[in-house]
């Protein structure tokens, strides 16, 4: 197992489900169906903030298996597991960072398992993860931040990561943050001719399309760059603007 040093916190009954400098495991969610067939080489990078901000990780390439992490007790730490794949005779390099992680939360995702206390995350809570740990970057104490209403709030949209990220990881770290600032971000169905096949974006959450012989229409994509990945293990630059998109060489 790997070790990472993170933030541990009381469960919501009141009880200390981890003890200071104790380990405590992590369960990674199972990667979406299409990813697994794209890239049978699938890695994680999982990372958190550490005592005194400083980020320490782990990477393991068994999403199956719990990493153990020694924990540090703290509130509202976000944990994030970065998809990553090693270059491989099927598949182009993707480092972390293209795809989107999955994420959790202390104290939220605590949980009992099998006896043990675990820190399970998921990749709807990725988009909250990512937020916080933007927010924290920033300098923001967390201690007292109304997290479990901020993963309320964007699980209750169909796709957090259509929101505007940024936008709310500076208002947190601003202090004025509310549930208004979660705004949709600009975006617009295109069609795309990457070839026959399936393919898929960066989004965990979005499964992959079938093209119409080479055409692909997708539903609803954010302005700005993504990746757009085929079952094979292809990967396009998709650019989207305002008024039209390219479709480049990966990755």
């Amino acid at each position: 197992m790997l070790l990472i040093a993170l933030w541990a916190a009381e469960a919501l009954t009141g009880c200390s489900l981890v003890e200071p400098d104790q380990s405590v495991q992590v369960l990674l969610p199972a990667p979406p169906a299409g990813w697994q067939v794209a890239f049978p080489g699938l890695t994680f990078r999982v990372t958190s903030s550490g005592r005194d901000g400083v980020v320490t990780e782990a990477v393991t390439s068994d999403w199956r298996r719990p990493v153990r992490l020694t924990s540090a007790r703290s509130n509202n730490v976000p944990v994030l597991a970065w998809p990553w794949v090693p270059p491989s005779d099927r598949a182009q390099a993707i480092c972390a960072g293209v795809l989107r992680p999955a994420g959790g939360l202390f104290p939220a995702g605590l949980r009992s398992w099998r006896g043990q206390p675990v820190m399970e995350l998921t990749w709807e809570d990725g988009a909250a993860a990512l937020v916080l740990d933007r927010a924290r970057s920033a300098g923001a104490d967390l201690a007292r931040f109304n997290a479990p209403r901020l993963l309320s709030c964007m699980r209750a949209r169909a796709d957090p990561w259509t929101l505007e990220l940024d936008r709310a990881a500076q208002c947190i770290a601003l202090g004025t943050f509310t549930s208004w600032d979660l705004d949709e971000r600009p975006s617009r169905d295109i069609q795309v001719d990457p070839g026959p096949g399936s393919w898929f974006l960066e989004d965990p959450l979005v499964p992959p399309l079938r093209a119409e012989g080479t055409r692909v229409v997708l539903k609803g994509v954010t302005w700005g760059t993504h990746r757009l990945f085929s079952l094979g293990g292809a990967c396009l630059r998709l650019q989207v603007e305002e008024q039209r998109q390219l479709l480049l060489a990966g990755p």
